[in-house]
């Protein structure tokens, strides 16, 4: 017989929470809190006995989330963004977004204010405009064309560099030429 909800321990309620869903530390520790239940040193105890179980990693959660994002168009910044709002440390998220999840791809050397892209940022970048290429062909100035899909990409999370590069690329591919600005 499950214990009544007035009898229920932190780490069955951390147990609850996971079979819901795949949190990160962060997020679960403020489940628990926002409960109102359980003190500080029981939740601290569940997340850590959560963890032997192996049932709450957040590089797993992070590479997930990560590459869920690339698949649907968005960049590093954005992903970053989305990684923080689930409360994934620093250092897991660079470590994602430098490609150690990816085994075959080393990490770049080149390293920028927000760190090395991911290897397939730029392809990704092409591939959004690609989808999104009949929205641009109806603005019939080539550098007006060229400055909406550039601004699409910054707002997906692309780095500039890897925005104009992809909208070069297109812009030659579509036969729309490139403008030297």
């Amino acid at each position: 017989m499950p214990p009544s909800p007035e009898k229920k321990t932190a780490l069955v309620a951390a147990v609850e929470i996971l079979a819901r869903r795949l949190v990160s530390t962060a997020e679960l520790r403020s489940k628990l809190a926002a409960k109102k239940l359980f003190s500080p040193a029981e939740i601290d105890e569940a997340v850590l006995a959560v963890k032997r179980m192996g049932a709450l990693h957040d590089d797993f959660l992070a590479e997930d989330v990560a590459r869920s994002y690339r698949s649907r168009g968005y960049g590093p910044a954005r992903i970053r963004m989305a990684l923080r709002k689930r409360g994934i440390p620093n250092e897991i998220i660079e470590q994602t977004l430098n490609g150690k999840d990816e085994e075959d791809q080393p990490v770049s050397s080149g390293e920028s204010d927000s760190g090395p892209d991911h290897p397939a940022d730029g392809e990704n970048a092409f591939a959004v405009l690609h989808r999104k290429a009949a929205q641009f062909r109806r603005e019939p100035d080539v550098r007006k064309r060229k400055a909406k899909a550039v601004r699409c990409l910054v707002g997906r999370g692309f780095s500039y560099e890897d925005a104009i590069s992809a909208a070069d690329r297109w812009m030659r591919e579509e036969g729309g030429g490139t403008d030297a600005e």
